[in-house]
């Protein structure tokens, strides 16, 4: 499988995962609007999406690697120090407390909008006769939050509640007058909890469960497809003795500064940056969503290379002082390096064992860790 193939692929099932927790969410939302607790639905909702998961990246891995690889394997698959089920079921469960919380403060701004209201009928003590009514605008830090909060997004609801509102304050109103004020000021915050209410809270529910869901699995699946990518390339580069050499290339695409850039600028070998004798080859991911490659350099092949002194300083010497350290992994990690430490070691030193750099000779001999999942 070429590196263009995998990307294509992985594309695919991360379309595919994102296109399940739209259909999670909708889900989600009506479950709530039904009457769900929102920490129920949640749970609920995620254990659908785990299968769903589970299916996508046995189909991707089964591509990869070449061997059929099983939902259950995936399910039972290492990710970092636990399992890809318990990994969701954790993430789940912090999801499900974030999408509670939200859906109670939604329903007290609701019942103290209300609160206000019948205090405004029964006259209690929000003015003085003659005084100024209510100002119904964000700003005004009197009214319920959750009402200045939708007040702030629709302004013909501001409108119609300030109107509804300004009717009640209206002096010497008498008893059936008052009553008709009270009841429209409800009926205004009954058609702010259908509409713009609702729709707020839609929002916060959107980028509390779907984009966390999405940025959630897209980093498991992403890395983890291309770790078995790059484990099954290592093994054959170090099976094809034509290839003696091998230059890491960064993703086009990469976000920011990391040591990704260290691997691919550094000319230890005299050769050129970021080419390495295949055996020594640092092995991708070297993070999370890394999408780097081995390439294999077969017009190098019968050269012979020679090892630099220094080439690691010269990497982090000729950026700017911010961007080496965003490389080098902190401003403290740069200072053990410019102290003479490996920059792999420093970048490995508080890693968890399973996503530490490794060398190609390292690597090519290992399980995937989806077939350890299976084992």
């Amino acid at each position: 499988m070429t590196p263009a193939e995998e990307s294509a692929l992985i594309a695919v099932a991360t379309a595919g995962l994102d296109d399940a927790l739209r259909e999670a969410y909708r889900n989600l939302v009506d479950l709530i609007r039904a009457g769900v607790p929102p920490r129920d639905a949640v749970q609920q909702v995620l254990a659908s999406f785990e299968g769903v998961m589970a299916e996508t990246m046995a189909t991707a891995f089964t591509a990869i690697l070449g061997e059929s690889v099983g939902t259950a394997a995936v399910a039972a698959m290492q990710v970092g120090a636990v399992s890809l089920s318990a990994r969701l079921f954790a993430e789940a469960s912090t999801v499900s407390e974030v999408v509670q919380g939200i859906a109670d403060r939604h329903a007290r701004g609701l019942q103290d909008a209300r609160a206000l209201a019948l205090e405004l009928f029964e006259g209690y003590v929000f003015r003085e006769p003659g005084a100024e009514p209510l100002k119904i605008n964000p700003r005004n830090d009197r009214l319920p939050r959750y009402l200045r909060e939708v007040l702030a997004t629709d302004a013909d609801t501001a409108g119609q509640i300030e109107r509804a509102l300004a009717r009640l304050q209206v002096d010497g109103l008498g008893t059936q007058a008052l009553r008709a004020a009270y009841r429209g000021v409800l009926d205004a915050l009954a058609e702010v909890e259908a509409g713009a209410a609702d729709e707020l809270l839609t929002k916060r529910i959107n980028v509390a469960f779907y984009e966390r869901m999405r940025f959630f699995a897209r980093r498991i699946a992403e890395t983890e497809l291309h770790r078995a990518f790059a484990q099954r390339q290592a093994a054959e580069l170090l099976d094809d003795e034509d290839v003696e050499w091998v230059q890491w290339r960064m993703n086009p695409n990469h976000p920011r500064p990391d040591i990704c850039d260290y691997f691919a600028q550094v000319n230890r070998w005299s050769l050129g940056p970021g080419v390495f004798p295949k055996r020594l080859a640092p092995v991708a991911p070297a993070h999370p969503f890394c999408r780097c490659v081995l390439s294999p350099r077969l017009d190098l092949t019968g050269r012979r290379g020679r090892e630099v002194q220094g080439a690691d300083l010269a990497v982090f010497r000729s950026m700017g002082p911010a961007e080496a350290a965003q490389v080098a992994g902190s401003r403290g990690k740069l200072d053990a390096i410019f102290r003479g430490a490996n920059p792999v070691a420093v970048h490995n030193e508080r890693i968890d064992p399973a996503y530490r750099v490794r060398t190609v000779e390292e690597v090519a001999g290992a399980m995937p860790a989806v077939l350890r999942g299976a084992a």
